[in-house]
């Protein structure tokens, strides 16, 4: 249907390990404190002019949203410094281990049914897949022959739904670039056994980074460029105004479980569902083992003694260097108490960290302030970090996470994504693709099939390089066409821990 650390003279290094205990040790994090975290303001932008509310609804802002934007904008520009030695890695204490949850919380499966029915999932679909040069939203991609991300969340859920008998619904959000489009997707899915509602986040205005006066100008044709939406925190209050928060509420919801459209590994857990409700917790952040391609994305640390979601991109590049041994990584999975949230909001206490962004327009910075749902760590009475495994974060944001993603390695069932039980060991191969495969209409030109990864350790491939069919990778393959040459890897061949240069020479690696 669809309607503290203690100084030492020597620093020690944290173990990049699965257990959650390793992650914690007595570090000297900073060797000072007295620098602050963040960039300065430009000096425009530290004296910029109030705005009038009725600029914002001259707009076509709706009042929430004004009142939402002042508040950011107004934060911005008064913003509270963060100062490193505030900072600390969260003790083990704060932390709720996912293998220890059966001791813990354990499932009473005669239960199961009952608890289910209370929750809703959403999936956040705001974004196009423009990191792989695709115009649309981003769950509509395939990723795999004929499977978008959205056929796999409603396949999972549909599945849950027969399984358990009860009705878990499925909620997208779009934004204003993804609504329309996503609209129409989901008429596909009216016989599934899964109830589909979507609902459309905040539109903000860009505003000029020396001055924060607004881009857009009042009684003038919309132009999309002008605007953003503004982060997956905006999920709340933009759930509230849709009405769904109080329709769930009266039909017995009282979890939500949020997550990105195009992470593969963000299922309904019934053993964190069943903590979840078990410890009532108001919020529950799902963090998980932070591996050397984690680049882009969040951290979580311990500032002035309270959990706390660092955006890694908001830190002086100088800076960053402090976060090394930081390895509790954001997986957006996040699950929240409909009631809790509701309260917060008709309170006016859901105040969310923002994230700045300066994109360019016309060789003019823009300014466009979001805000992280995990933020929401910070905000909840009973909130709690949940240490999962990796296999619970499996997210497509490149052309060599798709590769992985397409290959043997993996096996679909039923909206579920699991490793090939013929792959030795947990762990994915690590793959790096160049620039000449970022985009996927790229990619699908140089894969004439995906070769068999499943012994696969680590891939690098750079330049022009085309693969044939029926090729199998196996152990270190590093294959590089060096400029103004094109290398060709023929159907059927074998590569195992080969070196393959431009001159079409294969080496021993």
């Amino acid at each position: 249907m669809t309607d503290t650390a203690t100084p030492t003279t020597e620093r020690p290094k944290l173990q990049s390990t699965g257990s959650l205990h390793s992650l914690f040790k007595n570090v000297d994090l900073f060797s000072e404190n007295d620098e602050e975290l963040y960039p300065p303001l430009q000096h425009g932008a530290r004296f910029a002019s109030p705005l009038d509310d009725g600029t914002l609804l001259a707009l076509g802002m709706k009042p929430d949203e004004a009142k939402a934007f002042q508040k950011q904008r107004h934060a911005y520009i008064n913003k509270d410094q963060i100062y490193t030695d505030e900072i600390k890695i969260p003790n083990k204490t704060e932390m709720v281990d996912y293998h220890q949850l059966h001791l813990v919380s354990p499932v009473d499966q005669s239960n199961a049914s009952r608890l289910l029915s209370k929750l809703v999932v959403i999936k956040l679909n705001g974004g196009l897949g423009n990191s792989m040069g695709c115009k649309t939203a981003k769950s509509t991609m395939e990723v795999a022959p004929g499977v978008t991300f959205l056929d796999m969340a409603v396949a999972h859920i549909e599945q849950i739904n027969q399984d358990y008998n009860v009705d878990v619904p499925l909620v997208i959000m779009n934004s204003y670039k993804t609504h329309n489009e996503t609209n129409k997707v989901i008429e596909k899915y009216k016989t599934h056994k899964v109830s589909i509602k979507t609902f459309q986040q905040s539109m903000f205005p860009k505003m000029y980074k020396d001055t924060l006066n607004l881009v857009p100008k009042p009684n003038t044709p919309m132009n999309p460029k002008e605007w953003y939406p503004p982060g997956s925190g905006d999920i709340f209050r933009s759930l509230q105004r849709s009405g769904l928060i109080d329709e769930f509420l009266a039909a017995g919801k009282e979890y939500i479980f949020i997550s990105n459209v195009e992470n593969l590994g963000s299922i309904i857990d019934l053993q964190v569902l069943n903590h979840i409700h078990l410890q009532k917790i108001e919020f529950g952040l799902e963090v998980t083992n932070r591996i050397n391609t984690d680049s882009t994305g969040g951290i979580l640390m311990s500032y002035k003694d309270k959990l706390h979601l660092l955006e890694l991109s908001q830190v002086k590049p100088e800076k960053l260097k402090i976060f090394k041994d930081f390895k509790l990584w954001n997986t957006n999975n996040i699950w929240v108490n409909l009631k809790s949230v509701s309260n917060l909001i008709k309170e006016d206490k859901l105040d969310l960290d923002w994230i700045v962004n300066y994109p360019l327009e016309n060789h003019k910075a823009m300014v466009q302030l979001e805000t992280p749902a995990g933020m929401g760590i910070q905000n909840f009475k009973n909130s709690v970090a949940i240490f999962v495994p990796r296999d619970r974060y499996r997210p497509i944001k490149s052309t060599s996470q798709l590769l992985v993603a397409q290959s043997n390695i993996f096996q679909f069932d039923h909206g579920q994504v699991k490793l090939n039980t013929k792959r030795e060991g947990q762990d994915v191969p690590l793959v790096k693709l160049g620039e000449e495969f970022a985009t996927v209409s790229d990619y699908e030109k140089r894969f004439k099939s995906i070769p068999d990864l499943l012994e696969l350790d680590h891939l690098t491939v750079s330049g022009d390089v085309y693969f044939g069919s029926k090729i199998t990778l196996k152990g270190t393959v590093i294959i590089v066409a060096n400029h103004g040459e094109r290398v060709d890897i023929p159907d059927g061949v074998v590569l195992e821990n080969k070196v393959l240069s431009g001159t079409l020479r294969i080496l021993d690696h």
